[in-house]
């Protein structure tokens, strides 16, 4: 996209390289295994990858904040925010789906990545964030331009295991990561590929055990990579949740 800064074009591309080498996954979530940190290569849900990026983004001298957002009406969603030259930027790296450019807070902007079109629109104190994916859109984000104290930010992050929150990833596994030259989406018992120019192919995984042996041989994943916590209750936690 054209009249970007040569940093705001530095950070798309850090912003498509998180996407091709972390994967989002709720394996930490389900309880299928422990948590990595936030230096982990080995990826997790908003929290964990926000986090991460934050600091490849600080490795690389540039400064970004955390902030909150909100799904389905909830505030559970983690952003950062860049300001570069005097505009104002929101970096949504953890929402699961290929999110390679900033969105601007002061204007609406869109692009298209896999197939999948990414919308923002202000809409009063919100930028809202749309997603077009195989013939329908829908609101996936809604950000607030107000910022949230980032201590605030972080203690919410630490306690986001507490029960409080619902999340939209609770019913099972999923697992994303843009892989060559497509957008692999792993969401219960369907894995999605998603390519420029290409229509959806869907794979139909309705056992448990075809939905591990995805992570493995669609992603590289397995769950020692991702420090596993005991097989016997993986097992049992993950059986517990197929809906």
């Amino acid at each position: 996209m054209s009249g970007y800064s040569s940093l705001v074009d530095r950070v798309h591309q850090l912003m498509l390289d998180e996407c091709r080498m972390v994967p989002f996954h709720n394996l930490f979530y389900l309880g299928l295994c422990h948590a990595g940190g936030a230096d982990s290569p080995t990826g997790g849900t908003c929290s964990d990858k926000v986090l991460a990026f934050r600091d490849r983004l600080t490795a690389q001298g540039i400064k970004a904040r955390l902030h909150s957002a909100f799904i389905n009406g909830q505030n559970c969603h983690r952003v950062l925010v860049l300001d570069i030259d005097g505009e104002r930027y929101f970096a949504d790296v953890g929402n699961g789906w290929p999110s390679v450019r900033l969105f601007p807070a002061d204007s609406d902007s869109s692009y298209l990545a896999y197939g999948i079109e990414f919308s923002s629109y202000r809409n009063g104190d919100w930028l809202d964030i749309y997603q077009q994916k195989e013939g329908r859109c829908s609101l996936s984000v809604r950000i607030p331009l107000a910022l949230m104290d980032e201590e605030q930010v972080e203690q919410m992050i630490q306690n986001r295991f507490d029960g409080s929150t619902e999340y939209p990833f609770d019913d099972g596994i999923r697992c994303a990561q843009v892989l060559g030259d497509a957008f692999v989406f792993l969401k219960r018992d369907r894995l999605r590929i998603f390519q420029s120019d290409k229509d959806v192919v869907t794979v139909s995984l309705p056992e448990w055990q075809d939905q591990i042996a995805a992570l493995e041989t669609r992603f590289g994943l397995t769950l020692s990579a991702v420090n596993v916590a005991e097989p016997t209750l993986c097992i049992g936690a993950l059986q517990g949740r197929q809906l």
